[in-house]
């Protein structure tokens, strides 16, 4: 009896699981059913798969590596922060080659926790941090150079946020320091991007996608559905992420106090999967310098403010 009990109340707690992960079906607007914080919970395990033949493929990484260095004249020397640097790929190959000052910062617990295991397993001196991008626990003035890559820009509902990160990120670099980003192209995609699209992960998972404008234009809206072909639905997310041009995100840094804006043309991966590439498919390449005077760090001016 007990033993009976105890396997129907299993099976309800499997069907329960099986519930939670079913698709909301056709619905009349994607826009609806974005979260205003849907960058907090996509980027996992899933992610790993359903765009790991770009975020996750080696030869993408020393490639794209292999042009940043060269835009920004990169020395071993000089203290990086990859900012919203997911599993680390980057930071992590920077580290192999020889750079010593590198930090990175994501949102993702699960990112950051795959970061520092990749760093440990491989005895490279790299720091992770978990953190928000909008507010850095990091001192004024501490970095060369940030780095904002992987179309990692561009995720908030409202453009000011995107402000916020911007400043911070000249609140954390020296003067005259640099910012490369790397993003969408979002003149090309408003025109070219794919209304539905399907691809197979491996053997057994695949991936539907829709995709729509938002209602002012200004972003992309994205569903993904991840399948199973033995278990069905396994995740149905929906996702934004702003379109900038290059004339748009020169006036953004502009404003948040860069100078020396250049862009650097395109870049496309050579995905081995070459199926579905999304935001990813072509992306700019910018770069701006911190045009500020050295401000004392809060110490330093109540120390100042105390002996006057």
């Amino acid at each position: 009896m007990k033993r009976g009990k105890i396997k129907k109340n299993s099976s309800r707690r499997g069907k329960k699981r099986r519930h939670r992960n079913r698709t909301l079906g056709a619905v009349s607007s994607l826009e609806e059913y974005v979260p205003p914080d849907w960058w907090r919970r996509i980027f996992n395990a899933f992610y790993l798969k359903t765009d790991g033949d770009v975020v996750n493929d080696q030869h993408i990484t020393n490639h794209e590596l292999d042009l940043f260095i060269e835009i920004l004249k990169l020395s071993p020397d000089e203290r990086i922060l990859d900012l919203c640097c997911g599993q680390g790929r980057h930071s992590l190959e920077l580290a192999r080659r020889g750079f010593l000052k590198v930090e990175g910062l994501d949102r993702s617990r699960y990112l950051v926790e795959k970061a520092r295991a990749q760093a440990k397993k491989e005895g490279l001196e790299v720091r992770f941090r978990e953190g928000d991008a909008r507010e850095l626990h990091y001192t004024a003035n501490t970095f060369d150079v940030v780095l904002i890559l992987g179309n990692s820009f561009g995720y908030f509902e409202d453009i000011q946020d995107d402000m916020e990160v911007l400043k911070e990120v000249s609140r954390v670099l020296k003067p005259m320091g640099r910012l490369l980003i790397d993003v969408a192209d979002g003149e090309y995609l408003r025109e070219h991007f794919e209304k539905r699209s399907w691809e197979w992960i491996g053997n057994r998972h695949y991936v539907l996608r829709e995709r729509t404008l938002s209602k002012d234009r200004q972003r992309l809206i994205s569903r993904e559905i991840i399948a199973h072909i033995g278990n069905g639905i396994i995740r149905d997310q929906f996702y934004a992420e702003r379109l900038y041009t290059r004339e748009a995100l020169s006036e953004l840094l502009r404003q948040a106090g860069f100078g020396d804006i250049c862009i650097h043309g395109e870049v496309t991966p050579d995905s081995q999967r070459n199926q579905d590439l999304g935001m990813m498919e072509r992306r700019i390449i910018i770069t701006a310098v911190c045009m500020k005077e050295l401000a004392p760090v809060q110490g330093e001016r109540e120390k100042a403010t105390m002996s006057s």
